[in-house]
């Protein structure tokens, strides 16, 4: 994945309020894994991350692992085919490619990662998307679809995979240009004694 695929999912969450009213089962569930992942301190998983242009077809798949740590830290590290590091000590990012000899550093003011978000329970769900529940694509999973509440260039709706215990199993995001991020997570697990990111 080049870098421009990588800092694609930056797009910022912008929105206005979710309107007044009784919950929907979807809205409800949004809020199940969001409470579940902001109430759990460390977190870690292996994942596969599948990038399909919409304007060449081309898809590229990659492999690896993410660890986060509240509050706000994380570290993609990317395994297969190519190494690279994605970390956030809470203000920067930083993404490194060893073949590319050098750092890309950027205020994690200006750019939130929506997989990382959602994951940490930061995302804010409701506040920034209109949830509905559509079928999902396998048994013991539901499929919420996330569609921004306001016009986002980055993002024309996002697709979250949730288990029986409120936790993602999947997330993609789709973009206007047919543009699919996808990643599968496998593994859920507390990490004991790990430094997730130093600094």
């Amino acid at each position: 994945m080049e870098l421009l695929t990588a800092l694609a999912l930056m797009g910022a969450l912008t929105g206005l309020g979710p309107s007044a009213g009784p919950s929907t089962p979807a809205e409800e569930l949004a809020r199940r894994l969001e409470q579940r992942h902001r109430s759990a301190s460390d977190l870690t998983a292996r994942f596969v991350q599948t990038y399909r242009s919409g304007l060449i077809g081309r898809e590229v798949v990659e492999r690896g692992v993410v660890s986060i740590k509240q509050p706000g830290r994380m570290r993609w590290e990317y395994r297969e085919p190519e190494k690279k590091t994605f970390v956030s000590d809470g203000k920067t990012f930083y993404f490194y490619v060893p073949a590319d000899r050098q750092v890309i550093v950027r205020s994690q003011a200006d750019s939130r990662g929506i997989p990382a978000l959602l994951l940490s329970g930061r995302g804010e769900i409701l506040t920034h998307f209109a949830v509905t529940e559509e079928e999902a694509p396998s048994t013991g999973l539901r499929r919420l679809r996330l569609v921004p509440r306001e016009p986002d260039p980055e993002i024309d709706h996002v697709l979250l995979d949730v288990d029986g215990s409120a936790r993602i199993r999947g997330i993609a995001v789709l973009d206007a240009q047919g543009n699919r991020s996808q990643f599968a997570f496998d593994r859920f697990q507390v990490p004991k004694g790990v430094e997730v990111v130093s600094g």
